[in-house]
């Protein structure tokens, strides 16, 4: 029997569209709590302290009409996703039923673009965020910024500890079992990338930038990503997979 194809819809989501919703699809069946505005960003590149997602689909699959996040599989909390665009892949999960496959959500402001991917092949309702990216559009003086050493033998090691554009330690971060530095030219743009992996086995990333060539690297990019986006020999982020998110930090000088 031959596979149906996958179809992807797009749709951007206000409050609005939210509270007009009139027939739609719900994929998890849990309580929500009440949102904490305050606590709301569109930084995409931290550890989530919840496992999956649910989302409710217009009847057609073609709109998001709600995102929650599900904690330890009990309750669930409704996300502020005003501003985001989603976009499904619908087709045949692995119940044979069609559905959406994955859900695309995208984020732009005037300082930084993000993109989340969250997918359920299995067909059990809930999503598992598979790629996160956040993108600096404009340098600011929070932006960590990093001196590395290239070693004769293409080696890579921090000369400094990380601090931010205006001078400040930045925070430590959390233990890693294993980091990878790697340097990658594409486009005549060369990177420096950090990839951590964390005690799960979930990779986490961030992108330098020295565009001026002054030996500070700026941190452009931070994310987390499944194995489809690292390089198996060395365990670093491939950038090829995720070069086209990185023109939105064109305009910073680093």
């Amino acid at each position: 029997m031959s596979k149906s194809k996958s179809v992807e819809k797009v749709t951007t989501l206000s409050h609005s569209s939210a509270l007009k919703a009139s027939s739609v699809i719900s994929t998890s069946a849990k309580s929500t709590q009440p949102f904490d505005h305050s606590k709301s960003d569109h930084s995409f590149g931290h550890a989530p302290d919840h496992d999956n997602y649910s989302f409710t689909f217009s009847s057609d699959l073609a709109s998001v009409q709600s995102l929650s996040s599900v904690f330890n599989s009990t309750y669930s909390q409704t996300l502020d996703t005003t501003g985001s665009t989603f976009k499904t892949t619908v087709g045949l999960n692995d119940k044979n039923a069609q559905a959406v496959l994955s859900v695309s959500q995208t984020f732009s402001d005037s300082n930084i673009a993000s993109t989340s991917i969250y997918s359920d092949k299995d067909g059990d309702g809930l999503y598992v965020k598979n790629f996160d990216i956040q993108v600096e559009k404009v340098a600011n003086a929070r932006s960590e910024q990093q001196k590395f050493t290239i070693n004769s033998d293409g080696s890579i090691t921090e000369t400094a500890a990380a601090t931010s554009a205006a001078g400040h330690n930045s925070p430590p971060k959390p233990h890693q079992q294993t980091e990878v530095l790697n340097k990658e030219t594409i486009g005549n743009v060369t990177y420096i990338t950090e990839t951590q992996t964390d005690p799960s086995n979930n990779y986490h990333f961030e992108v330098f930038s020295d565009s001026n060539g002054d030996g500070t690297w700026t941190a452009i990019a931070h994310g987390e990503t499944s194995a489809s986006n690292v390089d198996a020999t060395t365990n670093a982020i491939n950038l090829v997979g995720i070069q086209n998110y990185l023109a939105d930090a064109s305009a910073i000088v680093s």
